[in-house]
């Protein structure tokens, strides 16, 4: 790791770099430049993607419906998949995809063969990313390897796409800038940028846990924020529209109900899909101008409805599941006026503002999760320019943290009881460092117990996740290890994560159902659009008995109810319950406890 010294963020000792938004360019950036010996520090207002980033698709895919108006987006995007493959290799699965025609009329016989021509086309940028070439298939082969198809299917065409965790891909980024020496705040919020003589200076932040502001200087600073790219840029003045937010809202089944991912055509001729992603499955996803609160997307019964009616006229059974949860984000399109949604341009732009009066503060808008890691070199190629610095970008050769060569199996794991499914999963998310998960399975042999039964997550990668993986909330933990988003949503693994992280964080014993509360009630923001008749009774039950699980409670602390609180060390934070109350960043859905005694004043030149 190359060692930096790490400023003091103040106006005689600034940071090279201050990133805005940590998202996947806020992570991509902040690595790319600490790897080049820049100091950089990152600000995201909430956790690692919870924006675009964590509501994507889950795919490091070139763009098959680009390939026409913008194929220097696929190009791009397929080029960089490859590299993104070599740097995290445990995060990557392959998606084929197929694209059925439905219909016997002639019109349709014709189109099956102009979608061959055009996935032919598409084959050319196939060995960029490693996919496989396309294959054409009969009625009777799209039948037998996809039986779920609409019975009036006359073949298809197949291409080969790679998924991701995208939260996962997002995280390790930002660990590995951590690691290479960055400073970066989770929960902090940029309330304005420090100005002077039409330079921006630096930004002014409030860490919106314990409420704390502090001003940070740095000789650039780069807008990352995403579809809020906007209303960060108008900190610092009347700049021009830079993003067109299009709101995506994917549905999200238990388990998979198909073996390829399946292209439909909506209503309105958009392109839909259902895929098995991981172990789940995947229908999305809309394309719609948003006008409202980037903080709070909804998920609206239309928008289910114009999904799950679209896949049905290729995959029928699609009514007969049950939604286990939806996720719901805004792209950060570039902003044209005039085209429809999906007409408009997936390309990047680095905007400088020294043009609008902001010298030094530059917007990096657009762009696509696969090709993240070539929107950040060209950042950050322009900034070390500008700061003098001559390295080149290391980022397509060094690989992510995890994505190192190791021989971890499965089978180390069933030694200590962890069966060849779970260790898979621990695998998959963490690749080499899954050794360190295994070391607290054999070191505290009661960690082997299975939090999330769903998932599944064991306490041991809970603990080590708390511990290790800037980890702030226990929501978090949902984005670092799939904690609580299985069919139970959270119903089995509230309680008795809350008590896991609380203990790893000293808090006191009645701060458990606080967390708890909290934690839940953002997982039911993920349900609530797709929840009816006996399943929404059930919820109403489930969420009733965390409310009251927290309200009633003995002097003692315990549950009245007779919770199991054994997680929670009760004596090595006694009286600490005295000390502490809920903050308003609860009312906001964070789900953490702080100091009644903060200073929410500012403090200044203080090193962040």
């Amino acid at each position: 790791m190359t060692e930096h010294r790490s400023p003091a963020g103040t106006l005689d000792d600034p940071f090279d770099l201050i990133v805005v938004g940590g998202g996947i360019n806020g992570a991509g950036i902040a690595r790319d430049a600490a790897m080049r010996g820049l100091s950089v520090a990152l600000f995201e207002k909430r956790d690692y993607g919870t924006g675009a980033t964590g509501a994507s698709s889950g795919m490091i895919h070139g763009g098959l419906r680009y390939l026409l108006h913008d194929p220097k987006v696929t190009r791009l995007s397929c080029v960089d998949s490859g590299y993104i493959q070599k740097c995290a290799p445990h995060l990557i699965f392959r998606i084929p995809f197929i694209m059925p025609v439905v219909g016997h009329r002639l019109a349709k016989r014709a189109w099956l063969e102009l979608l061959d021509v055009y996935f032919q086309v598409y084959d050319r940028y196939q060995p960029f990313k490693r996919g496989k070439p396309r294959c054409r298939l009969s009625s009777e082969e799209l039948r037998r390897i996809e039986p779920g198809i609409h019975p009036d299917a006359i073949g298809a065409t197949t291409t080969d796409e790679w998924g991701i965790d995208a939260n996962r891909l997002n995280f390790i980024n930002a660990q590995d800038a951590l690691e290479q020496g960055a400073c970066l705040h989770t929960y902090t919020e940029v309330v304005r940028f420090l100005q002077e003589g039409g330079r921006v200076l630096g930004v002014k932040v409030r860490d919106r846990l314990d409420g704390q502001i502090r001003e940070v200087y740095g000789r650039f600073t780069v807008n990352a924020s995403g579809a809020w790219a906007d209303l960060t840029a108008r900190l610092a003045g009347d700049l021009p529209r830079l993003v067109r937010p299009a709101k995506g809202v994917h549905l999200v089944y238990p388990g998979r109900l198909t073996h390829y991912a399946i292209i439909a055509s909506a209503i309105d001729h958009r392109e839909v899909f259902i895929e098995p992603h991981q172990n789940e499955t995947w229908v999305g996803t809309t394309d719609d101008d948003y006008f409202g609160d980037l903080d709070d997307l909804c998920v609206l019964e239309d928008e289910v409805r114009y999904l799950t009616e679209s896949v049905a006229t290729v995959f029928p059974s699609i009514h007969q599941h049950r939604i286990m949860r939806t996720m719901a984000g805004c792209r950060p399109t570039l902003y044209q006026y005039g085209k429809i949604e999906d007409k408009l341009s997936r390309e990047h732009e680095l905007f400088d503002h020294r043009s609008h009066g902001a010298a030094n503060l530059f917007s990096i808008v657009g762009g696509k999760l696969a090709s993240y890691r070539i929107m950040a070199e060209e950042v950050v190629d322009r900034i070390a320019a500008l700061a003098g610095n001559q390295s080149k970008c290391r980022t397509a050769e060094n690989p992510l943290p995890g994505g190192e060569p190791h021989d971890l199996t499965p089978a180390a794991f069933e030694e200590v009881g962890i069966g060849s499914y779970a260790a898979a999963r621990i695998l998959y998310r963490h690749g080499s460092r899954a050794g360190r998960i295994l070391d607290i399975l054999r070191q505290e042999p009661r960690t082997r117990t299975f939090v999330c039964s769903c998932e599944p997550v064991t306490e041991a990668e809970l603990r080590y996740v708390i511990r290790h993986e800037q980890v702030r909330t226990l929501d978090d933990c949902r984005r670092r290890c799939h904690l609580g988003v299985g069919p139970c949503g959270g119903t089995r693994c509230a309680m008795r994560s809350a008590q896991i992280f609380c203990q790893e964080r000293d808090l006191s014993p009645s701060s458990v159902s606080d967390v708890a509360r909290s934690f839940a009630s953002l997982l039911w923001k993920d349900r609530y659009a797709v929840t009816s008749g006996p399943q929404l009774a059930q919820e109403e039950i489930s969420q009733g008995w965390l409310f009251l699980n927290g309200a009633f409670r003995s002097p003692s602390g315990r549950s009245w109810f007779g919770g199991d609180r054994s997680g929670v060390r009760a004596g090595d934070v006694a009286g600490a319950g005295e000390r502490a109350s809920v903050g308003p960043s609860l009312e906001e859905g964070i789900g953490t406890v702080r100091p009644e005694a903060a200073d929410s004043t500012a403090h200044e030149e203080v090193k962040p």
